[in-house]
């Protein structure tokens, strides 16, 4: 009895939500809060496209750079995880010290801690030292990811938080594609292109910090209690872990992995190329799709999909790259989105107040299973051979068709109608207080609707 009261309760908070969601899109006031949003950010959105461009690149360059050196697999694993943990670890830290000493000094310490750390591998080729080098170069990162989006939030109404954030999330996709076709300007030995990432992090520096006229109040999000979201979504906090895990491989240990089978620098950077164009193709139909029906039965499909193609894929990696590329095109296309589906899937149980405070804990959580993606993959490389790449994701992927079934029958399906819309977030907990259902001035959350869930 007392879970239908709550579903009731939500679901008219869901329907009315949307009601008044849905005309913002139509809106002329809408679309000029945008474009003028636009003209006045579209600085900081280049210079965030400048260090996305740098991180792709990085990402790419040292997983080739690694096998070249002949690091092996158990260290090249823990050098390409050290950035999760910076990563990790920074989101902890940056915020307190945003709040001490401010966004603008905060943000030019990263950029130069992300510009120096890369040009540290050339000199010292030294595993250690890179993993070393990668903690301080995912610390950084997540420095930069942080206040960035505390400045794009600031510049954000109730009419452009969810077109924003759609921009923020273009630009960051793009930039890592961009990075990751520059592998290919320099030759397999050549350490001109750790001076480029070096360069182009340093001068994205100049059109953020020159952006922020005025320095934004800064809440980073409280996040809730692990309990809590356990109690809103187990699915969504398995799935999240699951998300972290597997994204870091791919992005992580991709470039090894292609390296590994026989692809030259071209289609090593190819191969890593087709996971972002595969993501930037299909994350708004499957976005789409999951406001049509469950939002479970799509998390489901992607699951099956992906896992498919990794079999696919373990069958066939002898008929030639073209079909590998194909194939690591779908994955990542239908893999991708599941980040965004485990949030939205969670959110649909929430008011709007409770948001913010729940996707910064599963980002979180994401976070912290991106740590171990790399060192586990490597390890198993290393016992089992190359295709551990791709069992080992299957194995993942396969795990959680089984508890997503299993969670369609222990839980009544949300209806449609009551679902929030699917919004693609990507970054920082600091990101999910751009979600669009996270502010509503035209609704007051009542007491009791905030005890909705346990």
């Amino acid at each position: 009895m007392r879970n239908f009261f709550c579903i009731f309760k939500i679901n008219s908070v869901r329907s009315d939500l949307k009601s008044h969601l849905r005309p913002v899109a139509m809106n002329s006031a809408g679309k000029k809060a945008m474009n003028s949003a636009l003209r006045s950010s579209w600085t900081l959105f280049f210079g965030i496209l400048l260090f996305m461009i740098g991180n792709g690149l990085q990402g790419v360059l040292l997983g080739v750079r690694s096998e070249q050196l002949g690091f092996g697999d158990i260290a090249t694993g823990l050098v390409m995880g050290g950035y999760f943990i910076g990563y990790f670890s920074g989101s902890f830290f940056v915020p307190k010290m945003v709040s001490k000493v401010g966004h603008i000094r905060v943000f030019g310490v990263m950029a130069a801690l992300a510009s120096a750390s890369i040009l540290v591998h050339p000199i010292a080729e030294n595993s250690f030292i890179w993993m070393v080098m990668r903690i301080l170069t995912g610390f950084a990162y997540v420095g930069m990811y942080i206040v960035s989006e505390s400045w794009i939030n600031d510049k954000a109404t109730n009419l452009t938080r969810g077109a924003l954030l759609s921009v923020y999330m273009i630009v960051q996709m793009l930039g890592m594609m961009i990075g990751q076709f520059m592998l290919n300007l320099s030759g397999d030995n050549d350490y001109g292109l750790f001076l480029a990432i070096s360069i182009i992090v340093s001068f994205a520096a100049i059109p953020i910090m020159l952006t922020a006229a005025s320095v934004p109040d800064f809440s980073a999000p409280e996040p809730a209690s692990l309990r809590r979201v356990y109690n809103t979504s187990p699915l969504s906090v398995v799935g999240m872990l699951i998300v972290g895990f597997n994204a870091s491989i791919i992005f992580g240990m991709g470039a090894v992995y292609a390296t590994k089978i026989g692809m030259n620098v071209s289609q090593v950077s190819l191969f890593m190329i087709s996971i972002g164009a595969g993501a930037m193709l299909l994350q708004y139909p499957i976005g789409k799709l999951s406001d049509l029906l469950d939002r479970r039965t799509v998390i489901l499909i992607t699951h099956i999909i992906s896992a498919l193609c990794l079999l696919v894929g373990y069958f066939t990696s002898g008929l030639g790259f073209i079909m590998i590329f194909l194939i690591i095109a779908i994955y990542g296309g239908v893999s991708t989105p599941q980040y965004s589906l485990y949030i939205a899937h969670a959110n649909d149980y929430l008011s709007p107040r409770q948001v913010v405070g729940t996707s910064a804990k599963l980002i979180m959580i994401n976070g912290l299973g991106a740590i171990f993606g790399p060192p586990v993959i490597g390890y198993t490389i290393y016992a089992f051979g190359i295709n551990a790449f791709l069992i080992v994701q299957l194995i993942t992927h396969l795990g959680m068709v089984s508890f997503v079934i299993y969670r369609m029958y222990a839980r009544e399906s949300m209806p449609v109608e009551a679902q929030g819309p699917f919004i693609s977030v990507r970054g920082t907990g600091i990101a999910a207080s751009l979600l669009p259902e996270a502010e509503w001035e035209g609704r007051t959350t009542t007491k009791d609707e905030d005890k909705v869930l346990p």
